[in-house]
């Protein structure tokens, strides 16, 4: 179905025959992208080529979009999402991109669209651009080779260029995705039928992506060695205390051990944005959280607390700093008495409580994720790792002292200092000796050594 005032209204456009001749399918459980889609012809055909991959129909015309969805339902496409750009989480990253682009919105607008879609391909992601040769498909050519995605010619037909873009460049140890088998493990497990729709950045050493499942939609990560067989069950039973305490995690839909120490989780997708800093509103919606671990007792397995006494009573103290930061150093023993007295344990703690595990929508908090590393131990441990992750600003004082009056709060000022000088040490002891890592640690360490007074 079409409609006047749609691109390729009376028929199936020359240029996106010679991109669906000649451009391979989706990878399997890939998640792929269509810039400018129209009426769908390009990702409703990638779609029911490959079934597993999810298919994002993107386009600025809400009437196209519906066109989009109304094509794939006719002819049981149920792995295509439609979308206007800004629908588009902005943490999704693409195993491949197809587009017969706008040529009209002119040179500079239509660099402008392909930096920005090309820059949010997958590690090992590509693009295929099919363009007209009489309308600058040899110019674009040079010039995406100039701005640095590498581009070859993978067909020319009927005067159309099918222009290669990629693959983006691999990072050091990206961790793998969902194979096939995975995906038919999780859809068992799930009792449902998911499809990848892309990769979620920010991610550290695990694979983290966005699934669908009809209207559901669903974040998987991947977790690798055997310890985590044991704590993912330990994550859904903690979860759903946490969550019956008001808790504004989300829910564990289903954990699993998919082979060879592998073993996936997943929970529902949030929305959100990772704030950028937390004003004093956001502030005191993420103490309300907090203070509701304080009725959540996780099992006996990871004490965060006794970790950090044992490092602050460990070898610390002989242990030898690079010159600029040996008096930081020695500033952050001399806030604790030696040796170390136990921490106070019992509440849950997240383990990593930082700005990028928050999700805001309109400057409000919408979820704290990424728990499954999870410990016990006291509440002054998260609150001084969201200190340390950098929210406050110099000039935004209330935050902090928000802040640091609820970390004392939590427990005392002496278990709030001993957390302060653990923070401030182990990031000092792991940071390489290079003037601008040394430099930048350093201003981190006076800052959280200034909290102490």
């Amino acid at each position: 179905m079409t409609a006047s005032g749609v691109f390729g209204a009376q028929r199936v456009d020359h240029g996106t025959l010679v991109l669906l001749r000649n451009a391979p399918r989706p990878p399997v459980c890939a998640s792929a992208v269509d810039i400018g889609a129209g009426y769908g012809p390009i990702a409703v055909a990638m779609g029911l080529r490959q079934p597993s991959a999810g298919i994002w129909a993107v386009d600025v015309n809400r009437r196209a979009l519906s066109l989009s969805r109304r094509n794939a339902a006719a002819i049981g496409v149920g792995n295509l999402v439609t979308a206007e750009p800004q629908e588009v989480p902005s943490a999704l990253r693409f195993d491949r991109l197809y587009s017969n682009p706008p040529i009209k919105t002119g040179r500079d607008g239509l660099h402008e669209l392909l930096a920005g879609w090309l820059a949010r391909l997958a590690p090992g992601g590509d693009a295929y651009l099919v363009v007209k040769q009489a309308m600058g498909a040899d110019a674009l050519h040079r010039w995406l080779n100039e701005v640095g995605h590498p581009t070859t010619r993978a067909a020319s037909k009927q005067g159309y260029r099918l222009l290669h873009v990629g693959p983006a460049p691999m990072k050091p140890q990206s961790p793998a995705g969902l194979t096939h088998a995975d995906l038919k493990a999780v859809n068992r497990e799930t009792g449902r039928r998911w499809c990848v729709l892309g990769r979620l950045a920010g991610g550290m050493a695990d694979s983290v992506q966005l699934l669908r499942s009809g209207d559901a939609r669903a974040v998987v990560k991947i977790k690798n060695g055997q310890w985590w067989g044991g704590q993912l069950e330990r994550t859904a039973v903690t979860t759903d205390a946490l969550r019956a305490a008001g808790y504004p995690t989300p829910a564990v839909l289903g954990f699993g051990n998919l082979g060879e120490d592998r073993f996936y989780l997943a929970t529902e997708f949030a929305a959100g944005s990772q704030p950028a800093g937390l004003d004093p509103v956001v502030a005191r919606e993420v103490l309300a959280a907090v203070d509701l671990h304080a009725g959540v007792h996780p099992p006996h397995i990871r004490d965060w607390s006794a970790m950090i006494t044992l490092f602050l009573n460990g070898g610390i103290t002989e242990h030898r700093f690079p010159a600029q930061l040996a008096s930081l150093a020695q500033r952050a023993l001399d806030l604790v008495s030696h040796p170390v007295p136990a921490l106070p344990s019992g509440n849950f703690v997240h383990g990593d409580f930082s700005t990028r595990n928050l999700l805001t929508v309109d400057r409000r908090l919408s979820a704290v994720i990424d728990v499954e590393g999870f410990g016990r131990g006291t509440r002054t441990i998260d609150l001084v790792a969201l200190l340390d992750s950098g929210i406050s600003r110099p000039e935004d004082r209330t935050t902090t002292n928000l802040i640091v009056e609820a970390a004392i709060a939590a427990s005392d000022e002496q278990t709030f200092r001993a957390c302060l000088a653990h923070r401030v040490l182990a990031s000092l002891i792991t940071t390489p000796e290079r003037p601008r890592r040394l430099a930048a640690a350093a201003e981190r360490a006076r800052a959280l050594l200034a909290l102490a007074g």
